[in-house]
């Protein structure tokens, strides 16, 4: 189901999101279960979309530019990605939805567009990351969108993770658990090791248009997660770096 609502959206379509304040929780990948369970007992599976596997191909300039803003700090970053949902789509199955994001932070808000368009299914699952027709597609549909990219941008590293969606009843809010956070792919061109990455973590985020405060948020707190700054494409580049 969650694949299906998806590709409803194969066709051109685009969207532009409001602000959004965005708070993440960070906990040892152990606690996903009792997590898991909180969250099942606070708030509502989301009606749309209540689990899947979601996979993004990051894009980034020679320079690392969104990489540094999230490692030093600044208070605006920007991430350019390819975004998809591997689930029942296995590599060499011909066309998947796929969807552009340019996502910007500034501070705790957030917003972000959104761009839908039919992909090649064995490109995004099992691509190598050096393939210039990645770069290609990212820079053919951003143009189709009428969106403005800066020049350079090439793919750097894929993250795949699964998702738990819920909504909390009482404020609307959208909650989202991630687990099984992983790192398949990296550019040869950029990486002396491109092997797979594993996050031995879990993540909770909450994003609300209006910065509410959650009973369950102390609760995720008492099993033992924390408030934390945090992204997986900086996790995993800051990895790759090391």
């Amino acid at each position: 189901m969650f694949l299906r609502n998806h590709m409803r959206h194969a066709e051109r379509s685009t969207s532009e999101e409001g602000v959004v304040c965005e708070r993440k929780y960070v906990g040892a990948a152990a606690l996903h279960d009792a997590a898991l369970s909180l969250l099942s007992h606070h708030c509502l599976p989301d009606p749309s979309y209540p689990y899947g596997q979601i996979e993004s191909i990051y894009f980034d300039d020679e320079w690392l530019s969104s990489f540094w803003e999230k490692a030093n700090g600044d208070i605006f970053k920007r991430k350019v990605r390819v975004r998809w949902y591997p689930s029942g789509c296995p590599a060499g199955e011909g066309n998947i939805a796929a969807f552009l994001e340019i996502k910007d932070r500034n501070g705790a808000t957030r917003s972000k567009r959104h761009v839908g368009f039919s992909a090649d299914g064995a490109l995004l699952n099992a691509g190598a990351l050096e393939d210039a027709a990645l770069t290609r597609m990212l820079y053919e549909q951003a143009d189709k969108a009428g969106l403005s990219l800066p020049i350079g941008l090439t793919p750097t590293v894929s993250v795949r993770y699964h998702r738990h969606r819920f909504i909390c009843p009482l404020t609307g809010t959208r909650v989202c658990l991630d687990s099984r956070i992983h790192s398949g792919r990296a550019n040869f061109n950029r990486f002396a090791d491109t092997s797979r990455l594993d996050a031995d973590l879990a993540v909770c985020e909450a994003k609300s248009f209006a910065g509410d405060c959650w009973t369950w948020s102390d609760a995720l707190a008492r099993l033992g997660f924390r408030p934390r700054s945090f992204s997986k494409y900086g996790f995993f580049m800051e990895a790759r770096l090391q």
